[in-house]
């Protein structure tokens, strides 16, 4: 188990580093389009182009970023009253359908990607779409990885008597 956490958290530096680097892509990406479509009145077709490619990357892969650290909008307000081997037993039950999707996406996401993305070239930068559609599952084995993590977390959190569902750095939450 430790082997694969030192693997999810590798995994996570390196989401972390890509989607700083596609966010700066994609914001120089449309600089240049705003530069020449305002400042010098000749519109280029690839800016807009690149940075949408560039946004569903930096989705897929910053959405794995999200999972691990548990930054995705969560009601806890039910959960956090629940005796803590129920809370446990929901966060698994949770943990277990998002995985089953996230393996559902791979399949077809990746079907996609080899199937139709040979087969098309996006009209503006003339790029083949394997580029642009293999963002969908390479982000998607990014998220099972970092989902399979955070569920290995939120079980050491409630063998230590927290909940499953808060984030290890979560304020502490007063008792109104």
């Amino acid at each position: 188990m430790s082997a694969f956490m030192k693997f999810a958290d590798l995994l996570l530096a390196l989401a972390k580093l890509l989607t700083i680097l596609i966010v700066a892509a994609m914001v120089i990406s449309v600089l240049i389009g705003v530069f020449f479509r305002f400042v010098v009145p000749v519109p280029m077709a690839w800016p807009p182009e690149a940075a949408r490619f560039l946004m569903v990357a930096v989705t897929m892969i910053g959405a794995s970023v999200a999972v691990r650290q548990l930054d995705h909008v969560g009601i806890t307000l039910l959960v956090d009253l629940l005796p803590r081997r129920l809370a446990l037993a929901l966060y698994a039950a949770g943990s277990a359908l998002i995985v089953v999707f996230l393996l559902v996406f791979i399949w077809y996401s990746a079907r996609l990607t080899l199937e139709m993305g040979p087969r098309q070239v996006s009209s503006s930068l003339g790029l083949n779409m394997v580029v642009a559609y293999a963002a969908m599952p390479i982000g998607g084995v990014m998220m099972l990885v970092q989902q399979l993590a955070a569920a290995v977390e939120a079980v050491r959190r409630s063998r230590a008597g927290g909940s499953p569902f808060a984030a290890p750095n979560a304020p502490a939450q007063s008792a109104v």
